[in-house]
């Protein structure tokens, strides 16, 4: 269940954008927000670090005026140091129990020049990520629907790992009603071919039915589907077909291979679905 999250923002215009879809977050059961500035201090003297964190607090503050509107308790945390060391250490002292973050849909190059805090949360962070693309939220006029309509039509992915195991359990503990339609999806390995294959399907068909099992006694309709192919390709493929309106997915696989494909199935999410998406470590 997802009481407290954070909230990370660097007031740029796009990370302020993010608060109007936070806005829907009392939907997925959250009850507090911890609004988050980290301040860069390096080369910075004692009373000017002072003086700029008043200044962050006020802002923060006035943000978290539309958040409290919405029914949320709202707390404020201006630390200091890099971004990323200071929000995950930041989350491990809070307790928060997952990290709402918006993302640009950067492509592979610029990613590996810049990248961003929110994929390197995406990589490392101890909590679930609940990530939007930010062209997805200018996109609606009322960005709480991409939040409140979360969990119509989800898309599960599975390798059948223990991440992926948590990602189930995370969906089943979302606020009973929120997931109407939860389509659980395997993919196979397309090189595998003959007695290979069909082992390969029918076994995947044995798990998936056992969670669809699992799911429907917390009330949920569920869904099993099995695609060949390239993970990300015949997932983006099943969530634009069925319009998924969200996705939950674990990020780590059960071997060195599976870690990295399961790491990029998360990244291409990131990058390219079209609905909100919950990476769960």
């Amino acid at each position: 269940m997802l009481r407290t999250v954070m909230l990370p923002t660097d007031f740029s215009e796009d990370s302020e954008s993010i608060l109007g879809f936070a806005r829907g977050l009392p939907a997925l059961g959250v009850k507090v927000v911890v609004l988050t500035h980290v301040i860069e201090a390096t080369g910075m003297e004692g009373p000017i670090i002072a003086s700029k964190a008043d200044e962050v607090r006020d802002r923060l503050r006035s943000s978290a005026a539309a958040l409290e509107a919405a029914g949320l308790t709202v707390e404020v945390r201006v630390p200091t140091g890099d971004p990323f060391d200071t929000i995950v250490a930041l989350a491990a002292e809070v307790g928060v129990d997952g990290i709402v973050c918006g993302s640009h849909a950067k492509g592979l190059m610029t990613q590996l020049v810049a990248g961003s805090v929110s994929e390197r949360l995406l990589r490392d962070a101890p909590v679930p990520m609940f990530l939007v693309r930010f062209d997805l939220i200018k996109n609606h006029a009322d960005p709480t629907t991409l939040v409140r309509h979360f969990g119509d039509k989800v898309l599960l992915p599975t390798d059948f790992s223990l991440s992926a195991s948590h990602a189930f359990t995370t969906a089943v503990g979302l606020p009973k009603g929120l997931i109407k339609t939860l389509y659980l999806i395997h993919a196979v390995d397309p090189s595998l071919t003959g007695e290979k294959r069909r082992k390969a399907e029918e076994g995947a068909e044995f798990h998936l039915k056992n969670l669809q099992a699992m799911a429907q006694q917390q009330g949920i309709s569920a869904s099993v589907v099995i695609r060949r192919g390239e993970a990300q390709r015949a997932i983006l493929e099943e969530l634009d077909e069925r319009r998924a309106t969200g996705v939950i997915s674990g990020k780590r696989g059960r071997n060195a291979i599976q870690e990295a494909l399961m790491g990029s199935v998360s990244m291409t999410l990131l990058r390219q679905a079209s609905c909100p998406v919950m990476i769960v470590p």
